[in-house]
């Protein structure tokens, strides 16, 4: 789950310059962690002949998947492995992927309670909707209601990065090698 690859490809400006356009603030990014929740939900629907073209039809079975995927670290190729600013870069950095790991593992539950809770709201319908239509219109109707969940997870995440992403925290970190 969430393993991390590290990365030394970039320069700090590349760095930087992916820092901000992902929305992370700061001048000087000299490391960066990025990880991402691929998740999956799968239905099956079941359907009755009515006759007269019409069918009932309704939800039989959901599972949804969600995995933490590799966790892409990058640092700066100004600072090459064995050096005293790439350990201090990475020790920092290897805080930000435990964060992933953990609020990956606390939402993963509830992403998981979500789906079941939406799903038990899907009731079956009469009509002439196509089986296949009626699939794709319930996966909508799931995908949206975990749609609040998906947000609280991100902002949780976004808020542990950040607690640790200070100006006091950057300046403790930097005052642990001479020649930054």
């Amino acid at each position: 789950m969430g393993i991390p690859v590290y990365s030394g490809e970039l320069s700090r400006v590349q760095v930087n310059a992916l820092a901000h356009s992902k929305g992370t603030a700061g001048n000087n990014v000299i490391g960066l962690t990025q990880s991402e929740v691929e998740g999956k939900v799968t239905t099956q629907i079941w359907s009755v002949d009515m006759g007269g073209g019409r069918r009932c039809q309704g939800l039989g079975r959901v599972d949804g998947h969600w995995r933490l995927k590799d966790i892409v670290v990058h640092i700066a190729s100004e600072y090459p492995p064995g050096g005293c600013n790439y350990a201090k870069i990475r020790q920092h950095e290897d805080e930000h992927v435990a964060i992933a790991r953990e609020t990956f593992q606390r939402w993963a539950p509830r992403l998981q309670a979500a789906l079941g809770e939406a799903a038990s709201r899907e009731r079956p319908m009469l009509g002439t909707t196509d089986p296949n239509q009626m699939k794709r219109d319930i996966n909508e109707r799931l995908l949206r209601a975990l749609q609040p969940t998906v947000d609280g997870y991100k902002a949780e995440l976004k808020s542990r990065n950040a607690a640790i992403d200070t100006t006091a925290n950057y300046r403790l970190v930097m005052s642990r090698c001479p020649g930054w």
